[in-house]
């Protein structure tokens, strides 16, 4: 199953005020937990794992599309690849790891 959308960074977040001054840039963190709450919602179960997240480039508030697509599904866990686009050019990679019902083990990253 895969899932495309649009998360909005929204200008006004005062997060943008220190991040950067004058040129705001969304921290990594924010991006990655607008992945982790998409999957979340789209799957049904929060996130047990991240891996190999990349930031190709900045990113400045504003709208941008992504793409979550489930790469591998095994006794444990779903494996969700993430991608962020600035335009057409992509600027965040990751990886998502997802407990399936029957798992038990637990990715790397959260708890």
């Amino acid at each position: 199953m895969d899932c495309d959308g649009v998360f909005n960074f929204q200008h006004s977040d005062k997060i943008y005020k220190d991040h950067f001054p004058g040129a705001p840039v969304v921290p990594g963190s924010l991006i990655i937990h607008a992945f982790l709450n998409a999957a979340s919602e789209i799957w049904g179960c929060p996130a047990c794992g991240i891996e190999k997240f990349k930031f190709r480039r900045f990113v400045s508030p504003g709208r941008y599309n992504y793409l979550m697509e489930q790469t591998a599904l095994n006794i444990k866990f779903r494996t969700i690849k993430c991608t962020l686009f600035d335009k057409r050019k992509v600027a965040v990679t990751g990886i998502i790891k997802i407990k399936t019902d029957s798992g038990s083990g637990s990715g790397s990253g959260l708890g």
